[in-house]
């Protein structure tokens, strides 16, 4: 991703880029008072021009307040940390910022300000910017549903480039303990599982299991002698070799990767494994989805009955 970070930000304050000469020097506004030069959007798709102008006015926001002690705050830092939120909690138009006490709140169109009431410590950074643990952002999602936190709770403990692992998480969640949000963020805590790999899959595994199925396992390991390796199926019930995945679709088109795909789906049936494929789309009828593991569910089960 690239964007503009807060060090490549022209501040008016400076008095070397201003309104009068902004244009002239080949500097865009950014918000009031803050100017850089963003790079080409050329080649990009929509979600990704939308998310480089989000991070570009962040950093102009944070830039802008640089020395009076405000960080990011819920969504804004999250989105800026790559966390896949349910789009019903997305902010993309306005930056959250937390403002410590003694601190006057800010007062600029596109900013919302949060009071900050407990003591801050520092994480880490995210491009440059300091960033508490993703575990205080979790909290401060207080318009979240349940099962939308375990979805962003699930974020942070992805299977590739996760940002915590699980005793991490519940170490910064006792240290927490009290705080606004924690009582619900305990609850949905005990639904996070490590290893997905998309919000997607937390939402079928609690579509299953809301719908009073049994839980599957998250990214269940099939070994396959044949291929000399060890798959992941998204979503596995292992006694009864049932995999149940969610497509994206994010490979349409590109012939190799189709071609991996079904020689995977291959193998794994050739192991005696059932495969049941879910899309975005047929999310959107879940009776469906559940009734089809269901099935399948009992199918296999009574294949698996021993014959006197």
């Amino acid at each position: 991703m690239t964007f503009l970070t807060s060090d490549q930000i022209q501040l008016a304050r400076s008095g070397r880029v201003t309104s009068r000469n902004f244009t002239r020097l080949g500097y865009r506004r950014l918000i009031r008072g803050a100017y850089g030069q963003p790079p080409s959007q050329t080649g990009r798709d929509e979600w990704e021009r939308r998310q480089a102008e989000f991070m570009t006015r962040t950093s102009a926001v944070m830039a802008a307040y640089e020395g009076k002690g405000i960080m990011l705050f819920g969504v804004t830092a999250l989105q800026m940390m790559d966390v896949a939120l349910p789009q019903r909690l997305e902010d993309w138009d306005r930056c959250h910022v937390l403002v410590p006490d003694g601190v006057s709140r800010p007062i600029r169109q596109g900013v919302v300000a949060h009071r900050c009431v407990y003591p801050v410590r520092i994480w880490g950074s995210c491009w440059g910017l300091p960033i508490l643990n993703p575990v205080e952002y979790w909290l401060q999602l207080r318009g979240a549903g349940i099962d939308e936190l375990v979805e962003v709770g699930d974020g942070f403990l992805r299977r590739r480039n996760g940002l915590l692992d699980l005793d991490e998480m519940r170490s910064a969640m006792l240290e927490l303990a009290g705080r606004p949000g924690s009582k619900r963020a305990a609850i949905a805590m005990k639904w996070v599982r490590p290893g997905t790999d998309s919000l997607y899959e937390t939402r079928l595994r609690l579509l299953l299991v809301r719908a009073g199925l049994p839980e599957p396992i998250v990214n269940c390991e099939v070994p396959c002698p044949e291929a000399g390796r060890i798959f992941h199926v998204d979503l596995g019930y292992d006694k009864e070799k049932l995999a149940v995945e969610y497509d994206g679709a994010v490979h349409v088109g590109n012939r190799t990767q189709m071609a991996i795909d079904a020689n995977r789906r291959r193998l794994l049936q050739d192991q005696g494994w059932t495969i049941i494929t879910v899309t975005a789309e047929q999310l959107r009828t879940p009776d469906q989805i559940v009734r089809s593991v269901e099935s399948a569910l009992l199918a296999r089960r009574t294949q698996l009955i021993p014959t006197v």
